[in-house]
């Protein structure tokens, strides 16, 4: 019995500092492409939980991104929330 329990041990505690070692999911390449955005003026798309979202970044948080576009003078995301970007 105690020796099908230390390998199933072993291996789920390299799995979770295998998840742990590894970036988020909303890592540098987000930021990096709002902040793109932001100092060159050029709309993003944004990708949140199944819909689209274009807008031109004005401002970013720490946990949030906020914009503009044409149907709206302030938008505010959740960079965690962003699935996917784009830049125009």
């Amino acid at each position: 019995m105690t020796r099908r329990i230390i390998p199933a041990t072993l291996i789920a505690s390299f799995a979770t500092a295998i998840a742990a070692a590894q970036p988020a999911p909303t890592g540098d390449w987000v930021l990096n492409l709002l902040r793109a955005s932001m100092e060159t003026k050029k709309g993003v798309t944004l990708h949140v939980k199944g819909e689209s979202l274009s807008m031109i970044v004005t401002a970013i948080g720490d946990h949030f991104v906020e914009g503009r576009n044409q149907q709206s003078s302030r938008l505010v995301v959740r960079i965690a929330s962003i699935d996917a970007a784009a830049m125009a």
